[in-house]
């Protein structure tokens, strides 16, 4: 299964597209960046701006497309502080809900910690050793303390890196302004620094962009791959567990760059363009969070929360998960799925699927239909019995309900007419143009639906005891008969095979199939041992 995961956060928005398997491992397949900045006016006027609101709506469109290019089975998507803060907020959601057809999660603070956690945990080297974790964003700041095992503490600090960057007012920002953050920064910290530090931790690890930048300016002869300007497709890397930053070069760093005014700053290889004024507040903190912490380096951790809501949804959906495992293909995955959650007699369904196939290539002559109607009958013959999920009493019409309302991925509404028609017309009666919801639908659509259900009807007949007893169908087409040569499962062959409910079932529910191919049905059981059919007339 491909997931796709948004994390719509304050500065940049990333998309992680993942392959996830069945045991919930996570390959990163593609990445992508775009520094949408939607706190630069929520944090400065309360409410997201039309301009904001346009980068936003283009970086998602731009995502979707990826997603879609890769086919990815879903598309998880997670708002952060700027979001859950703005008083336009819920406006935001519904605007990019409705020009992109993605739907934006806005999570608490606790929960993004959490989703930082599961994503950081799946790269970090913790084996028995436990993590000091920071994710460093535009609005805010998520700390944890964690192991390879379990989540101790997290908290969500209104520290990132834009909401502080209104605090220093100079370029370059002065002496007093930088000390007065620094202070700032170590009071929010030390708030959350006695519990954090009585579970106690091995080592810091901090991710996100920020921390990112810093990592690259103390260590240019290393550089990290990463795109040029304007590119906004990352493509994925293998994770460096050894990416290991010092105070001191923090510190010196700090010192460089608080010397030089935004322009200077934008002429430093390796800096992002749009990321000159931020990094000045994301170098105070980060040093400051050392101090606090008493450490002195930090690690730089490649996984987040893009990547914690991956590992997240492979947790909560590990039997889907498997379900693509096993079928690719997302029409006959969702017939599965349906069938499966309505707890539908499968070994019964699958062989009335068998039986209604060939009766469709035996009477190919007949009835000229597309390789593709095939493929149509076996799955309503998959989906004929779900509706016993709601009542065993007129349990077709349920699930001619159930067909056209939850949903089935994959299909036009003319496919799911006739697969909910055929179910309809499964048993009892035969479509008739008095029936209203059949009555509607095309000339076309009426004949292949009544194509359909006849032979699904007598396909079902010939598993009357759901022991499936007659292995498969032959079709003989005559003048003015249709003979239907059965032969019977191993175990059952001999002079005097039980199967008198299936024949019995069969001739009654033979009326559609006589009706549409205007010929009589009969059936004809082929023995082994005769080596020569032996007739049941279906007049009998």
């Amino acid at each position: 299964m491909k997931i796709a995961a948004i994390d719509v956060g304050t500065n940049s928005f990333h998309l992680l597209i993942g392959q996830v398997s069945a045991d919930g491992q996570v390959v990163p397949i593609e990445r992508a960046k775009d520094m949408v900045r939607l706190g630069d006016s929520a944090f400065g006027t309360g409410v997201i701006s039309a301009e904001a609101f346009a980068r936003a709506s283009e970086a998602l469109r731009n995502f979707k497309r990826l997603a879609e290019r890769h086919h990815c089975d879903g598309i998880v998507a997670a708002a952060t502080s700027a979001t859950r803060e703005a008083d336009n907020g819920g406006d935001f959601v519904r605007a990019m809900r409705d020009e992109t057809g993605i739907d934006l999660q806005v999570i608490s603070g606790e929960e993004e910690a959490r989703l930082i956690y599961l994503g950081a945990r799946s790269v970090l080297p913790l084996a028995s050793r436990r993590a000091l974790l920071v994710d460093i964003g535009g609005g805010s700041v998520e700390v944890m303390v964690g192991d390879s095992r379990e989540l101790y503490f997290q908290r969500s600090l209104k520290l990132g890196v834009l909401r502080l960057l209104s605090q220093l007012k100079g370029d370059p920002p002065s002496h007093d302004d930088r000390a007065h953050l620094a202070e700032f920064c170590h009071r929010a910290l030390e708030r959350v620094a006695a519990p954090m530090q009585r579970i106690g931790f091995d080592f810091v690890a901090i991710s996100a962009g920020t921390a990112r930048a810093i990592y690259e300016l103390c260590n240019p002869s290393v550089p990290l791959s990463r795109p040029p300007d304007g590119d906004r497709i990352e493509r994925p890397e293998r994770s460096d567990r050894g990416r290991i930053v010092r105070f001191a070069d923090v510190y010196a760093l700090e010192q460089r760059l608080c010397s030089l005014s935004n322009v200077e700053r934008a002429r430093i290889p390796g800096l992002d363009a749009r990321r000159v004024d931020s990094i000045v507040p994301g170098v105070i903190l980060v040093r400051s969070l050392l101090e606090v912490f008493h450490a002195d380096q930090y690690q730089l951790c490649e996984a987040a929360l893009r990547e914690g809501l991956i590992h997240d949804y492979a947790a909560k959906n590990r039997p889907g998960i498997q379900l693509v495992d096993e079928f690719p293909d997302l029409r006959r995955r969702s017939v599965v799925t349906l069938m499966r959650r309505t707890q539908a007699r499968e070994p019964h369904a699958y062989h009335v699927a068998r039986l209604s196939l060939d009766l469709f290539r035996g009477l190919r002559p007949l009835h000229g239909l597309p390789n593709a109607d095939g493929e149509l009958l076996e799955f309503a013959a998959l989906l004929h019995d779900i509706g016993f999920y709601i009542a065993p009493s007129k349990h077709h019409k349920h699930g001619q309900y159930l067909i056209e309302n939850v949903g089935l991925a994959g299909f036009t509404p003319d496919e799911i007419s006739l697969l909910s028609q055929t179910v309809r017309y499964h048993r009892k009666s035969t479509p008739k143009d008095t029936h209203e919801a059949f009555a509607k639908l095309s000339d076309s659509l009426r004949r292949r639906i009544r194509i359909h259900a006849a032979l699904l009807r007598v396909a079902d007949g010939l598993d009357r005891t759901n022991r499936q007893l007659v292995r498969s169908v032959r079709c003989r087409i005559l003048s003015r008969d249709i003979e239907l040569v059965l032969t019977l499962a191993p175990a059952i062959t001999g002079d005097d095979p039980d199967i008198e409910l299936e024949l019995w079932s069969a001739r009654r529910k033979a009326d559609l199939l006589e009706e549409v191919f205007r010929r009589k049905v009969r059936l004809l059981v082929a023995l082994p041992s005769a080596q020569v059919p032996i007739e049941e007339d279906a007049t009998k």
